[in-house]
C-alpha cells in the first residue's frame, strides 16, 4: 500500500512555526549569500549595531543561541574584521562587542533584508491578517513565557 503524501500544512503547530520560520530564512540566506554572511552572522551584526557593547551573555540570550556556538560566531566576525571585544570598563574580565567600520557598514547595507521579507509576507496579507499573525505569534511565546 502506497505512502499517503506529506501534507505540511496538516502538522502539529509546532512545525507549522518551524515551517513558516525556515521559509522566511531560507529567503534572507538567499539575499546574504552573495555577501558571504550566513543568517546568524546577518543577525549577530544586526544586534551590535543596534546595542554597540554588548556582551556575549547578552547576544547568547537575543540570538537563542548556546554560549559555545556564540564564542564561534564572534570569532568568526572577528577573524573577518567585523567585530572588535573590549575589555568592559566596569569589569575587566567581562567582554563587550563593537563593530569596527567594515562590520558597521556591512550591517547597515544588510539591515533593509529583513523589511524586504516582511513587505514579501504582507502582500500575501491583509493588513489585519498581517497584525494578526504577529500578534498569534507574540500571544505564542507569551504562552510559553519570554525568550
Amino acid at each position: 500500500m502506497p505512502q499517503p503524501e506529506w501534507q505540511w500544512d496538516q502538522g502539529p503547530i509546532g512545525r507549522l512555526v518551524k515551517t513558516g520560520y525556515i521559509t522566511l530564512r531560507r529567503e534572507i540566506e538567499q539575499m546574504l549569500r552573495p555577501v558571504g554572511l550566513t543568517h546568524t552572522q546577518w543577525s549577530a551584526l544586526g544586534v551590535i549595531l543596534h546595542y554597540p557593547g554588548i556582551t556575549p551573555s547578552q547576544l547568547e540570550q537575543i540570538l537563542m543561541i548556546e554560549r559555545p556556538s556564540v564564542t564561534s560566531l564572534m570569532n568568526g566576525l572577528e577573524s573577518r574584521g567585523l567585530i572588535v571585544r573590549r575589555s568592559s570598563p566596569e569589569d575587566g574580565r567581562s567582554k563587550q562587542i563593537f563593530l569596527t567600520d567594515a562590520g558597521k557598514k556591512l550591517a547597515e547595507e544588510t539591515q533593509h533584508f529583513a523589511v524586504a521579507v516582511e513587505e514579501r509576507v504582507k502582500q500575501g496579507m491583509t493588513g489585519e491578517e498581517f497584525a494578526a499573525l504577529k500578534a498569534l505569534l507574540v500571544k505564542l511565546v507569551n504562552i510559553f513565557g519570554q525568550p
